[in-house]
């Protein structure tokens, strides 16, 4: 499977670069030999805290845990070539050179299987806009019994029920959340970040694009995006997960789109992994480049074909949670679809939504190219309250804002249940979602919610449907039946939410009387249509559906 894995890639890298001449290039190796570690001491190249997150999960390591062979590396230096990112995953570095013969030297040394061009020499500079202004009034309140003042930023963390958890303690403490963005121009000294900066929770950060350790210089994208995951500025923003850990890694070129970013992520993702994060925020997509020959098409949003899914997908591997802003090219006519990474395998690809929970029509749609649910979830992206430079707190629309949001109740959730792979996680997130069983391509499987996400993963016998229970009719008008078989004897607790679980319309005990008992709710004329969620507790067994009113 690897060798099929490197000869796909070789194959996609080849062909989609033309012969112009540039200055930065990724050189990919033939094998890990020569190698200054090994797989017998992965402590040298791996943190504790990132072997640990394996441990946990039953992640075995592999070749691809390797680092690259720093003899090959130190070989290519050699030509004078300066080395900007190496990359274990694909095996390979990226490179600036300005003198086309040295890398055809390179490309032909015995141990580099081929060198493409990512960049060319000049960057077209453009404008990035740091946030999209609403036009929407916007629902506001605070639940003063919250363990949080939320302030406006209420709406954003309630839609998913992430005040459950809050209230219970999880806050995403003791989670590592790595932010790979374009920057976080304005940090430390913004109010948002108060807590966050004095409680030394900023773990790391490196800059994929220029080198170093500085990524405060570049754009206010990335700090906005942090603020709507770590805020706590009581009154005013709260975020999704406030007493998490995080990375803030820049791998994304402000001043210009290449595919060398794609590079650059999959490099900072590595990075992530080896210091033992648990989620990666990845506010950013894919599709279109300066260069009009590295473009990617919907044909290539398979999974399987652009370099940063692939990534995206070992990342998954590793045993993190990628979380993907869709994109925002929903009001597109050529090209509505989700970006790259957002069709990446075994990720949550965030869509958006508004307050009123009603579709953004600039999120971008599914499916992807081979027919999978994309986006997986959404959040509210558009009115998305977020730190601003000046100090005060403003909204933006974009995915960008959506994934952070679905981040933060990752991490709170994950917090609450560790022992779970990250795989379970997703599972349960996707599955609490208000349309599980009808995902369409707009909203995928819809909004994630906190309260049932909770319950599926608290109890290893909780049953989304089952035969032991039928309702009828469903869709209902004003009444309907449970009809519970081989109960007899079993107490039977019955409550009523809406999609949300914000608010409880019905609660109900009674103990099962007959081997199958029909159990009658009537007198529901009061009910709104729409969807409901119906929780029925027997005894230890919990069952989750969803009920439809006509």
């Amino acid at each position: 499977m690897r060798f099929l894995f490197l000869f796909v890639l070789i194959l996609f890298i080849s062909n989609s670069f033309s012969q112009v001449a540039p200055n930065k290039y990724f050189i990919q190796f033939t094998d890990k030999n020569y190698n200054n570690y090994n797989l017998e001491n992965p402590e040298e190249f791996l943190s504790s805290r990132s072997l640990e997150r394996r441990a946990r999960q039953g992640i075995l390591l592999d070749m691809s845990d390797l680092p690259v062979s720093n003899f090959y590396v130190d070989s290519i230096k050699k030509y004078g070539v300066q080395v900007l990112n190496t990359t274990k995953w694909f095996n390979g570095a990226t490179i600036y050179s300005e003198d086309p013969e040295i890398i055809a030297t390179i490309q032909n040394l015995g141990f580099v299987n081929n060198a493409v061009k990512l960049q060319p020499g000049q960057n077209n500079k453009k404008e990035v806009p740091s946030k999209y202004f609403v036009e929407r009034n916007l629902n506001k309140g605070v639940k003063s019994e919250n363990y949080y003042d939320y302030g406006p930023s209420w709406d954003q963390v309630s839609i998913h029920n992430t005040q459950y958890l809050h209230n219970q303690g999880y806050r995403g403490a003791g989670i590592m959340i790595a932010i790979t963005d374009a920057g976080f121009t304005g940090l430390p000294n913004l109010p948002a970040f108060d807590s966050v900066y004095s409680s030394n929770r900023v773990i790391a950060t490196r800059n994929f694009v220029h080198g170093g350790t500085d990524v405060y210089a570049y754009s206010t994208h990335g700090m906005r995006v942090f603020s709507i995951i770590a805020g706590n500025y009581p009154g005013n923003l709260i975020g999704t997960a406030p007493e998490a850990d995080f990375a803030l890694l820049m791998s994304e070129d402000p001043d210009s789109e290449y595919i060398i970013e794609e590079y650059n992520w999959i490099s900072a993702a590595e990075f992530a992994d080896s210091i033992g994060a648990d989620i990666i925020n990845v506010s950013l997509g894919y599709l279109n480049f300066d260069d009009s020959t590295q473009n990617h098409t919907y044909q290539d949003l398979d999974g399987e074909t652009t370099p940063i899914a692939i990534g995206a997908k070992i990342a998954a591997a590793k045993g993190m949670v990628v979380v993907c802003a869709a994109a925002n090219s929903g009001d597109s006519s050529t090209h509505p679809y989700i970006n790259t990474p957002g069709d990446a395998k075994d990720i949550l690809t965030a869509g958006a939504i508004w307050s009123d929970l009603s579709y953004a029509s600039f999120s971008s749609i599914g499916p992807s190219y081979d027919g999978r649910v994309k986006p997986d979830v959404v959040a509210m992206g558009a009115g998305t309250y977020n730190q601003n430079l000046d100090g005060s707190i403003g909204t933006g629309n974009g995915t960008s804002f959506s994934a952070p949001l679905i981040s933060g109740i990752v991490a709170c959730l994950w917090q609450k249940f560790p022992e779970k792979t990250n795989y379970q996680i997703i599972d349960a997130i996707v599955k609490s979602s208000h349309l599980f069983l009808e995902p369409n391509n707009y909203l995928g499987y819809g909004i994630p919610n906190l309260l049932i996400a909770s319950t599926i993963l608290g109890d290893e016998n909780i049953k989304i449907e089952t035969p032991d229970i039928q309702i009828f009719p469903n869709p209902f008008i004003d009444s309907f039946n449970i009809k519970l078989n081989n109960k007899q004897g079993q107490k039977v607790q019955i409550m009523i939410h809406d999609i949300m679980g914000r608010r409880s319309y019905l609660w109900m005990e009674t103990t099962c009387n007959q081997p199958n008992q029909v159990i009658s709710i009537s007198d529901l004329e009061s009910f709104k249509a729409g969807v409901y969620t119906v929780i029925i507790k027997i005894d230890e067994l919990k069952f989750i559906n969803k009920l439809y009113k006509q």
